[in-house]
């Protein structure tokens, strides 16, 4: 069968089965296509309920809530359309597990159950159960008070009408050499579940074939086959394309004579023929003619079409006229022959025998060129091969050709068709998938199953990191087949340890130095920067009158100089001195004299002397 959206094989749904063991996670793998196929149309049978259902089931990971490793975890979760003999949920009858217990965990019902796409029809609801990829807990997001916690039960769920899709399925299945049976089915199926209530409906339609003609200029022969498009069905047949081009031997009679031409192309297979007196310049539509004796031969190319596919032969024939004389044949007559001749035959050339016709041999009379056929040979007869022009499989007959090795004669024979082809593939288990042997046939893709083995613990390697000074540590555990881990066991971080670090910049009077410290822990690059304080100036000697204070390590001015307090003493100036003040520092002693003043003007007093 063939489908123009891809359906989902046989082998790839047996990928979901699984055979549950304790309380080991299991995981498992669905086809996931992106055309749509109904689970009804590929329902596999197994023992029991629960493995009936995880064989068919679509899975996924999905992330929620595990109430036993009381965090979000990982799980897979298996989804299968409920199919009822009723079409009816078996909700609507209080059942909500797949054991077919009852809403209050407790009682049992009836689940009304069938073989889907037989007697079973989807309700519109799913059986869904979960397995935590962390600890392997059977639905443990139902949390541990439900009947379903760690139990190997489908529950019940209806589907959600917001994700429904919609899809438009044609599949072809040969039905003769005209007609294939084509299935169309169309409606909405369910994202999850993959269920759908739409129905198939059927009818038969001609092959849409293809054409293909191979030319066997060879063998004298198209080779032409078809296939349709749709549902991939073969035919084949040859058809002879042949021309038999007889050369003339005989005398000259004054009519005209040439080569004759046979046609025994089959049906379809148009011929057409060109005539030339010398090869590759074949133009002639009509073979020449010729009535004088003499030896013409005769050019030919044959083109045989069969629709747009051309070959073309080549070849050459032959008039042979010889002269007559009464009863005798000649070609040449020798001049001043007498009318009592002897023929002197001699050996020309062997005609063998052909499959059908007589073989013999040519003698020429030396003299008068007489031309007689002896020593006649039985026909060969043919010596047929067979030829395997198509084995023989599960989806058509062989074809088997019947050719004869000398001549080409051939006939076709179809042989039965042939049984299946099949391949063997052992696939181990693993703690993802089943283990199970499949048998694939090569030529149609049929296929089956044997030796279903359950899925195998998960073999975790663990890989412990250890703790840094800014990270915790922790334990890696990782699947070695399947790849799935968790993390546990996380440790505090260390904290760094500093060495006592190292002056980067000393520290002045009124900058900061800086020191760096490094981690001492292995493995770690960080460091660490601090400031060291400022050491504050370091006066010097008190400033004077004319010194400012200064600090001793940097040279910088704390304080000003003080300048001189001075105290005056003014001296008056007199008739022969001139005054002036006399500045002295009272703090350093330093003294200067300044503000001169004119002397006085002397003040006489007569003072009589007497003579």
């Amino acid at each position: 069968m063939k489908t123009r959206n891809k359906t989902k094989s046989v082998l790839s749904a047996l990928l979901v089965a699984v055979l549950l063991i304790g309380s080991v996670p299991q995981v498992t793998y669905a086809a996931q296509v992106n055309e749509y196929t109904d689970p009804a149309d590929n329902w596999l049978k197994a023992n029991g309920r629960t493995n009936e259902l995880d064989m068919n089931a679509t899975t996924t990971y999905e992330t929620g809530y595990c109430t036993v490793c009381q965090r979000d975890t990982l799980g897979l979760t298996y989804r299968v359309p409920e199919y009822t003999r009723s079409g009816e949920t078996a909700l609507n009858r209080g059942i909500r597990y797949s054991d077919g217990t009852l809403i209050d965990g407790v009682g049992t019902g009836n689940l009304d159950d069938g073989t889907p796409g037989i007697d079973a029809f989807y309700t519109g609801y799913q059986w869904t159960k979960s397995v935590c990829q962390t600890c392997g807990t059977l639905n443990s997001v139902d949390g541990e008070d439900a009947y379903s916690f760690n139990k190997n039960v489908y529950i019940l769920y209806p589907c959600d009408n917001n994700f429904f899709f919609d899809f438009d399925n044609t599949e072809y299945e040969p039905y003769n050499e005209t007609y294939h049976t084509t299935v169309l089915k169309k409606g909405q199926y369910c994202q999850f579940c993959k269920g759908t209530q739409a129905r198939a409906s059927e009818s038969q339609q001609r092959h849409s074939f293809t054409e293909t003609i191979d030319a066997q200029l060879g063998n004298s022969r198209f080779y032409v086959s078809e296939t349709c498009g749709d549902c991939g069905y073969e035919t084949s047949e040859y058809l002879t394309a042949k021309s038999v081009v007889s050369s003339y031997y005989g005398t000259e009679d004054g009519n005209a004579h040439t080569v004759t031409v046979s046609d025994l192309s089959d049906s379809g297979v148009h011929t057409s023929i060109r005539y030339g007196t010398s090869a590759g310049r074949c133009t002639l539509t009509s073979a020449p003619n010729y009535t004088e004796a003499g030896y013409y031969p005769v050019y030919y190319e044959i083109d045989y079409q069969y629709d747009n596919k051309n070959m073309t032969e080549n070849g050459v024939s032959y008039v042979w006229l010889l002269e007559a004389e009464g009863d005798t044949v000649i070609i040449l007559p020798p001049m001043g022959s007498e009318k009592n001749h002897t023929h002197d035959y001699r050996y020309v050339e062997t005609i063998a025998p052909s499959c059908t016709d007589l073989g013999f041999e040519y003698w020429q009379c030396d003299g008068c060129g007489r031309l007689e056929k002896r020593n006649y040979t039985l026909a060969a007869g043919h010596s047929y091969e067979d030829i395997t022009i198509r084995e023989a499989n599960c989806k058509q007959g062989g074809l088997v050709l019947t050719m004869c090795k000398k001549c080409g004669d051939f006939h076709e024979t179809t042989t039965p068709t042939g049984a299946h082809t099949y391949t063997t593939k052992v696939h181990n288990p693993t703690c993802r998938e089943i283990g199970y042997t499949e048998h694939i046939c090569s030529v149609c893709g049929n296929n089956y199953i044997t030796d279903m083995t359950a899925l195998i613990s998960h073999a975790y390697e663990r890989i412990t990191k250890a703790p840094t000074c800014t990270e915790q540590g922790y334990t890696t555990s990782t699947c070695t087949m399947c790849g799935a881990s968790y993390v546990s066991d996380y440790t505090e971080p260390t904290g760094h340890s500093w060495d006592e670090g190292t002056e980067v910049t000393s520290p002045t009077c009124t900058g900061e130095g800086v020191i760096e410290y490094h981690c001492q822990n292995q493995g770690c690059n960080e460091k660490m920067i601090k400031a060291e304080s400022a050491t504050g100036h370091t006066p010097g000697a008190a400033a004077t009158c004319t010194q400012p204070q200064v600090c001793e390590k940097c040279g910088t001015v704390l304080e000003l100089p003080k300048g001189h307090s001075y105290e005056t003493e003014v001296i008056a100036p007199t008739c022969t001195a001139m005054g002036y003040t006399i500045y002295t520092c009272a703090d350093c002693g330093d003294s200067h004299t300044a503000d001169y003043t004119d002397k006085a003007e002397h003040s006489y007093t007569a003072n009589l002397t007497e003579p």
